[in-house]
């Protein structure tokens, strides 16, 4: 059995991005069996840095998107069963990545949220993976209140598969692995790559989804308001 660890960074930048690839192509090289993403005890992943949103110069931000959102497709259909354990704060895009796996082990602790709303925003690139494990009803919820969800709602909802005492993390997963250790690599990829496929628009929405968080970055009123949260969270 071949498993292989993906750290999870506290927030996504084109540098951070670049590095999630390149780990998610080194185990596919690897023929990892089992993926583990996993953050920080305290924050799985807090999405989008706004340094990065408020320092680029440039405008565009679509090529970066899209290496999000083919990073988030290939944990999608990818021939290996990704297993996430959020730990502490899973928000804004750091959700694609939950949502984006195949079992989700929370701990007590952790808390989900959407914000994007809070800020002018929408979770453009990380639609299709959202949709993966939330109805759009309660993705409005969430984007609408931009507030933390417990890990019991998450359980609820179904953004989690289980939820457990942070000691307990390392007995969970030696059962999330035992369970499906006998399934057959080459079904994987293709019954993930076949359910990916069944919302046929998918790939689309992720398109409008970025143009439109690209389009509304490049905001005076939306850049200044990122600009002064991203100093209030550097003080």
């Amino acid at each position: 059995m071949i498993q292989k660890e993906i750290s999870i960074p506290p927030f996504l930048n084109p540098q951070s991005i670049k590095d999630l690839t390149q780990q998610l192509l080194l185990a596919e090289k690897e023929n990892t069996r089992f993926l583990l993403l996993k953050g920080s005890d305290t924050v799985f992943c807090n999405g989008l840095d706004l340094k990065w949103v408020t320092q680029n110069t440039t405008g565009n931000y679509l090529n970066d998107m899209q290496g999000y959102a083919d990073f988030l497709k290939k944990l999608q259909t990818g021939s290996f069963i990704s297993v996430a354990v959020v730990s502490g704060v899973a928000s804004g895009g750091g959700m694609g990545i939950v949502c984006a796996c195949d079992y989700v082990l929370a701990t007590q602790t952790s808390t989900f949220s959407l914000p994007e709303g809070l800020l002018g925003l929408i979770p453009g690139m990380i639609l299709p993976a959202l949709l993966n494990r939330l109805s759009p009803q309660q993705i409005k919820k969430m984007v609408f209140t931009g507030q933390k969800y417990p890990s019991d709602i998450a359980l609820q909802w179904g953004i989690a598969d289980e939820v457990v005492k942070a000691d307990e993390v390392q007995t969970s997963l030696a059962k999330v692995f035992g369970s499906m250790k006998s399934c057959k690599q080459e079904p994987i990829g293709t019954l993930k790559q076949i359910l990916y496929n069944s919302h046929l628009t998918k790939d689309e929405l992720a398109k409008q989804g970025m143009n439109i968080l690209s389009a509304k970055l490049n905001e005076p009123e939306i850049s200044e308001r990122l600009r002064n949260l991203a100093e209030f969270m550097a003080d």
